[in-house]
């Protein structure tokens, strides 16, 4: 009995180190986007599924000065990450989100707040 006792704990150890580890990676992950204090957040009319997602992401990753995106499906978002100290065109930006086929509702940036399509 105290072997078997003694592999369930072993066991129970493992998952949880399991967990941890991959819920820090994760946090990592997302508090490396949320440091970068010229990062931009545009909030879609609709993002229902990761196809959607993925091709948002692709045409965002098309405008010129752009490091990174992640996409939100149940926050209807993307977030997207200048290279270095790049200034992304809001105007550029919400023409991808269009050019993937879908309504930008907000974007929100270093440059302001639109919840129209600005300018430039």
């Amino acid at each position: 009995m105290p072997e078997r006792n003694l592999k369930m704990y072993r066991t129970s150890v493992c998952v949880a180190l399991t967990i941890a580890l991959a819920a820090c990676l994760t946090s990592q992950v997302w508090a490396a986007v949320g440091e970068s204090t010229t990062k931009t957040t545009i909030t879609l009319k609709v993002l229902d599924c990761e196809s959607c997602a993925k091709k948002v992401a692709t045409k965002l990753s098309e405008v010129r000065g752009v490091s990174d995106v992640k996409t939100d499906i149940k926050s209807k978002t993307a977030i997207v990450v200048p290279k270095g100290d790049a200034t992304l065109s809001p105007l550029q930006l919400w023409e991808a989100v269009e050019n993937a086929g879908k309504v930008p509702v907000k974007l929100e940036g270093p440059s302001g707040t639109f919840t129209s399509k600005p300018k430039k």
